[in-house]
C-alpha cells in the first residue's frame, strides 16, 4: 500500500440546546450527527461532558484556548478509565504569544470498548443568564445508522466499513502493509469517522479526510475476499 499524504479532519456532534428552565437540568446529544457541539460554561458553575452511555474512555483532551475555561477529568487520563470532562471558568489570563477567541474549540479523543478511536470537537462559550444544563451526556449512535453506509466496489458489489476494516487487517497481517504506515492510521481514523457520521456517505467522509478512494476500494476487495 502506498504511503499516501492524509490530513486529518476534526469531527464534531451538533447537541440540541434545550430551553431555559428553573432547575439546572441533563443535556443530552441526539443519535444523528451533525457538524458542531455546543457547550456553555456559566460563571461559578462546572460543566460536565459524559462519555459513559457510549462506553468509551477518554484518551487525549486538547483545549484551544487555555485562558477562560480549565478542564479536569473523573480520574487521571494515564490509568485509561476517564469517562467525564468537568469544565470550569476562570477570569482572564494572559499567555505570552498566544491567542484568545471568546469561543474556543475543545478536542476529546476517545477509546470504544471494541478498541477504535474517536475524535470529538466541542465550542466551549460563556454561558449568559441562567444556567440551563450542568452535564452533556453523549448518546449512542443507532446500528442501523451505521449498516447503511457502503462503498461502491463495481460489478454490482459493495463494501460495508466492517468490509473495509477486515481487509485493513488482512493486509497487515499478509505483510501488504506494516502497521506502522501512515495510511493505516488514517485509514483508521476514517473508519472511527465513519461510525459517527449518520448525514454523509462514505465516499464524502473519504474525501473529506484526504483519504484516496483507491486504497479504500481495495481494503474493501480484501475484506470481502478474507471471508471466503
Amino acid at each position: 500500500m502506498k504511503k499516501l499524504i492524509i490530513s486529518v479532519i476534526s469531527f464534531s456532534i451538533m447537541a440540541f440546546v434545550p430551553p431555559s428552565y428553573a432547575q439546572e437540568s441533563v443535556k443530552r446529544t441526539p443519535e444523528t450527527i451533525d457538524p458542531a457541539i455546543n457547550v456553555q460554561v456559566w460563571s461559578g458553575r462546572a460543566t460536565a461532558i459524559d462519555f459513559s452511555d457510549v462506553n468509551e474512555q477518554i484518551t487525549q483532551i486538547f483545549l484551544a484556548d487555555p485562558s477562560r475555561f480549565t478542564y479536569a477529568t473523573d480520574t487521571p487520563l494515564s490509568n485509561g478509565q476517564a469517562t467525564t470532562v468537568f469544565l470550569r471558568r476562570i477570569k482572564p489570563l494572559n499567555f505570552p504569544n498566544l491567542t484568545t477567541a471568546n469561543v474556543t474549540n475543545l478536542f476529546v479523543k476517545t477509546k470504544t470498548s471494541a478498541g477504535n478511536s474517536r475524535l470529538y470537537t466541542f465550542n466551549i462559550q460563556p454561558g449568559e443568564n441562567q444556567p440551563q444544563y450542568s452535564s452533556l451526556n453523549m448518546a449512542p449512535i443507532k446500528a442501523s445508522q451505521i449498516n447503511n453506509l457502503t462503498l461502491e466496489l463495481g460489478d454490482g458489489r459493495k463494501a460495508t466499513l466492517g468490509d473495509i476494516e477486515r481487509g485493513l487487517v488482512a493486509s497487515i497481517r499478509l505483510g501488504y502493509a506494516p502497521p506502522s504506515d501512515p495510511v493505516v492510521s488514517k485509514v483508521r481514523e476514517f473508519l472511527a469517522l465513519a461510525r459517527n457520521t449518520s448525514n454523509k456517505s462514505l465516499v464524502e467522509i473519504a474525501q473529506n479526510s484526504n483519504l484516496s478512494l483507491r486504497v479504500l476500494t481495495e481494503l474493501g476487495v480484501l475484506g470481502i475476499e478474507d471471508i471466503k
